[in-house]
């Protein structure tokens, strides 16, 4: 039996709270000491309300963890208020289980471990407890020394000069190359072997005697096993998206709130634009995300054909000019055929799907999932498509081939290596990634690339015969580009130089022009291109486009 710290007979304790009652603002809870079972889990929830009912009759689901009693090194800091109760369980069994001498060499290999930052990690390490070697007389680095010199005959030193050798340095010499460390349990040091994951992650590997959520006789989970599985879920799918995709930490600033509209969206079975996201950086995701995910689904009895965005639907019906309508229709027949071809066993495979960045004129870019092939492309820019290989990544540019020719508004400048403009692209364009031979998903690195890259819209203008770029606000480009060109600032009104100063140049102009007729200025440029001698080395230098380029 360990040992704990403070002579407590258990490892940690935690205390459960309602998590309703505490939205109401009242401080429903109680401490559970760990390892519990099944049997007082469910009195204690009981206590606590966990299931009784509000004002309104809705029922009290939810709970999280207030605070914790721990008694087991620096264990506290790796505990968080939506930990799983059924991994916690599992984890102080397992150290209940040991003995004394065990319980010390885990807490010792916690000390140097890369395996400690999350319960299951911890549970594992319970698991690989002979991937550390610990020493416990040896308690500094002359120890160290010695030890392997003298007991461990790693050199042959004569006994006259024995008192001649550093064994300070040499044992810290030791424990650089090992990597140990020294602990109040001793000296610590990985042996290299391999850490196996005994436990991955799933709820329904963790053994029988381990699990204290309650399920019902007939198999089916409970609503708070549901509940629980949702949470679980839900913290880590958060977590992930804010550590792989920058677009959802902007979208979703709140964390708390987040996580509770995910857990409550996969509890009324609405798992696509889900599963959408997380197949844009699905090669980041752990293993386990789709297998929790499923089992969730069994649990909440998901139906494909249901998942949809029914507000979205109906907002989009009613204002069809300013939705996309006709897409969700489109989706929401293809999922009811679907569905049809399930029940009938004909399912037929889904077209593979690409991820590109869009980027439009006046809008920040943004990650969509596309069909693959030319249609979809074509549909996305809004007519026929040409390539552009701007950047030596291995990404390219669809662009409407037409685009300027129709007049479709400027939308973005390509430069040189110099900053200086030598193209603009016109219409919507798509950022995609380049394969041995076609298209392909554009790579999260690259995405958050030119999500930067094309981040700030652009409003174009020609000043002295030269077309200049200036980066606009999206929610005000005019103002934006009045303030970056107007000559007169008292004039902010929308028309850009039209103030005094505007009208003092056009009239400066309209005089110089009546000073000579056409014929004279031609005779004049006829005979200055006349006198003008060629010059014996002609400067290169690339110039911003003109506006009859465009």
């Amino acid at each position: 039996m360990p040992v704990y710290e403070y002579d407590k007979d258990y490892p940690f304790a935690a205390f459960i709270t309602n998590l309703g009652k505490y939205n109401e603002g009242a401080l429903v809870g109680e401490w559970v000491k760990f390892p519990t079972t099944h049997e007082e889990l469910q009195k204690v929830f009981e206590r606590i309300g966990i299931g009784a009912k509000d004002d309104f009759g809705n029922p009290y689901e939810e709970w999280f963890i207030t605070d914790y009693d721990c008694y087991v090194g620096n264990l506290y800091d790796k505990l968080g208020e939506y930990e799983n109760l059924d991994e916690l369980n599992y984890l102080a069994s397992k150290l209940d289980d040991m003995s004394r001498d065990e319980y010390n060499h885990f807490l010792a290999a916690m000390e140097v471990s890369d395996h400690t930052g999350s319960i299951r990690e911890l549970i594992n390490l319970t698991e690989n407890m002979d991937c550390y070697d610990v020493y416990p007389d040896i308690e500094d680095h002359d120890d160290l020394g010695r030890y392997y010199i003298e007991e461990m005959g790693a050199m042959e030193v004569p006994e006259y000069l024995r008192n001649y050798i550093d064994y300070e340095a040499y044992g810290r010499d030791v424990a650089m190359e090992e990597g140990g460390d020294f602990t109040e349990f001793g000296y610590v040091r990985d042996t290299g072997d391999r850490f196996v994951e005994v436990y991955d992650g799933n709820r329904e590997n963790i053994p029988e005697e381990y699990r204290v959520m309650s399920r019902a006789n007939d198999g089916e989970l409970s609503q708070a096993d549901k509940l629980d599985m949702a949470t679980d879920l839900a913290f880590d799918l958060d977590e992930f998206f804010r550590q792989h995709d920058p677009q959802y930490a902007a979208e979703f600033p709140a964390t708390q709130e987040q996580k509770e509209k995910l857990c409550n969206a996969m509890l009324d079975g609405k798992f696509a634009s889900i599963e959408e996201r997380l197949e844009v950086i699905s090669h980041a995701a752990p293993e386990d995300f789709h297998s929790r995910m499923e089992e969730l689904k069994d649990a909440v009895g998901y139906e494909e054909f249901l998942d949809m965005d029914t507000e979205a639907l109906r907002e989009a019906i009613q204002n069809p000019d300013t939705s996309h309508a006709d897409e969700m229709l489109a989706f929401a027949e293809q999922a009811e055929r679907e569905y049809v071809a399930e029940l009938s066993g004909q399912m037929a495979a889904e077209p593979p799907k690409m991820t590109v960045l869009v980027v439009e004129p006046m809008k920040e870019p943004y990650v969509k999932q596309i069909d693959s092939g030319l249609r979809a492309l074509q549909a996305e820019v809004i007519g026929d498509i040409a390539a552009a290989y701007p950047f030596a990544d291995p990404v390219a540019l669809v662009v409407n081939d037409e685009g300027k020719l129709i007049g479709l508004d400027l939308n973005r400048s390509l430069r040189d290596d110099h900053g200086e403009i030598y193209d603009i692209v016109a219409g919507t364009f798509l950022v995609v990634g380049l394969g041995a031979e076609d298209f392909t998903s554009l790579p999260l690195d690259m995405i958050q690339k030119y999500t930067e890259h094309f981040k700030r819209p652009e409003l174009f203008a020609s000043i002295n015969g030269q077309i200049v770029s200036v980066p606009v606000e999206p929610d005000n480009p005019l103002r934006t580009a009045e303030m970056t060109l107007e000559d007169d600032y008292g004039m902010i009104d929308g028309v850009i130089n039209n103030g005094r100063r505007g009208e003092e140049q056009e009239k400066v102009a309209e005089n110089t022009e009546k000073k000579s007729s056409i014929m004279e200025r031609l005779a004049d440029a006829k005979k200055e291109c006349a006198d003008r001698k060629p010059s014996e080395k002609a400067e290169h230098h690339k110039k911003p486009p003109e506006l009859g380029d465009l």
